[in-house]
């Protein structure tokens, strides 16, 4: 299993229902101009572009939530030894 696939799930969204999901999106002209050339310079489709930079946005996101939640929840334990180390 990918490591997307395996956050997705962490999150509540599998690449499955991603796949299965019908949407309209609404792009600007320029949007819909530099999707367009970015799908033909890579020989894919828009549609294809457009999912793959949804996948991406939501494994960078929910890495970063996590990070945060952790960071929140250790940070505390080590604050004294970390003003310690800043002096």
């Amino acid at each position: 299993m990918s490591s997307s696939h395996r956050l997705g799930n962490a999150i509540g969204i599998s690449l499955d229902t991603i796949r299965s999901m019908a949407m309209t999106l609404r792009l600007t002209e320029d949007e819909t101009d530099a999707l367009r050339e970015r799908a033909s310079r890579e020989g894919r489709s828009m549609q294809d572009v457009a999912r793959s930079a949804v996948r991406e946005y939501i494994d960078r996101t929910s890495r970063r939530e996590l990070l945060d939640d952790v960071l929140d929840q250790e940070l505390p334990r080590y604050a004294e030894a970390l003003r310690r180390l800043g002096e």
